[in-house]
């Protein structure tokens, strides 16, 4: 079976991103858990159909219904931030099929390449030739294998310092690493 301009390394990658965003998840659980008094499976399961957005929008109104301290609210926020940064990605790894895209050596997914949306690109800025847009992580739309790497590794550590402050608010455990 052909996967195109995906190389295994890409499908490693993609598989990677999409279980740091699943880890992240298991940590809102636990944070869940703790603040209502419930066993995680039961947080797992009253959870399950929600989104990314509603999952992380149930955890902060049971934090302000259990009068978790504004500080700790806010620097589980930060911890969060990341995921909505590479949500786009994340939903179109689930959800769309990649193809080689521009500039070379880099991947994209297929719905860029069909209809108006082809000629739609966020635009921060042009580089120094004046030719290229520069994006920012939330609206890249390529990728290379660099770029997966290196967003592949923020998400670990950033799962494995919110994973922490939850165990050292008290508000976590070290289940799943």
């Amino acid at each position: 079976m052909s996967m195109g301009a995906l190389t295994e390394r890409h499908l490693v990658l993609f598989g990677t991103i999409v279980q740091s965003f699943a880890r992240h998840e298991v940590v809102m659980q636990e944070i869940m858990a703790h603040a209502s008094g419930a066993d995680v499976a039961s947080i797992k399961f009253l959870t399950a159909h929600l989104s990314l957005a509603e999952k992380r929008d149930v955890l902060f109104n049971l934090l302000r219904h259990r009068a978790v301290p504004l500080d700790q609210i806010e620097q589980i926020q930060n911890w969060l931030q990341m995921l909505s940064t590479f949500t786009a990605l994340y939903m179109d790894i689930t959800h769309s099929i990649w193809m080689e895209g521009r500039p070379q050596n880099s991947i994209w997914p297929v719905w860029l390449s069909h209809g108006p949306s082809a000629a739609v690109k966020p635009l921060h800025g042009i580089a120094e030739n004046g030719k290229e847009f520069i994006e920012d992580d939330r609206d890249k739309l390529t990728y290379t294998l660099g770029d997966l790497e290196e967003i592949s590794r923020n998400l670990e550590n950033n799962y494995i310092s919110f994973q922490e402050y939850a165990v050292a608010i008290g508000l976590g455990t070290s289940y799943g690493r």
